[in-house]
């Protein structure tokens, strides 16, 4: 008995393995540092008043006749003579994400706090951008499609998070 059981969870996670491989990626354009926001009708926006130079809430509106899912993790990148660099962790790497799946419905917004302080300290002045990741599927058994969604904002020596 514990025999087949053993054998059918290999044989489903090979299967879970050979359906990732066939995952589309739409709209993931890091040629010269750009980020392209393919999603007509998805737009990240920073709710008014809201921005410090710990954190932003973050308003992720859809108007698109599509359901969207997200997640929690993020990236920030700076600006630095015309192009977009990482801005380098204070953790070295030793950080990770829940993994959980947020439902972007149409006709919906949706607001995320996005609070940085323990990942990347406070922010200088400068222009950044966070980058937050997107999934679209058809319908079960279908390829996701995946899109990467930035907003850009400036950090200036008015503002503080305190």
């Amino acid at each position: 008995m514990n025999t087949k059981i053993l054998a059918v969870s290999l044989i489903v996670c090979i299967a879970i393995i050979a359906c990732t491989a066939y995952i589309t990626i739409v709209g993931n354009n890091k040629e010269n540092n750009n980020v392209e926001n393919p999603l007509d009708g998805v737009v990240l926006e920073i709710k008014e008043n809201t921005l410090t130079n710990k954190g932003f809430t973050l308003m992720i509106k859809n108007v698109a006749q599509n359901d969207y899912v997200y997640g929690s993790p993020y990236q920030i990148e700076k600006k630095v003579k015309d192009n977009w660099e990482p801005v380098p962790d204070i953790l070295d790497g030793k950080y990770g994400w829940t993994m959980e799946s947020r439902m972007l419905k149409r006709n919906s917004t949706n607001e995320e706090e996005i609070q940085w302080l323990w990942l990347y300290g406070e922010l200088s002045a400068g222009d950044y951008r966070v980058i937050k990741d997107f999934a679209y599927s058809p319908s079960p058994g279908i390829t996701r499609e995946y899109y990467q969604l930035s907003v850009e904002f400036t950090i200036d020596m008015g503002i503080r998070g305190y």
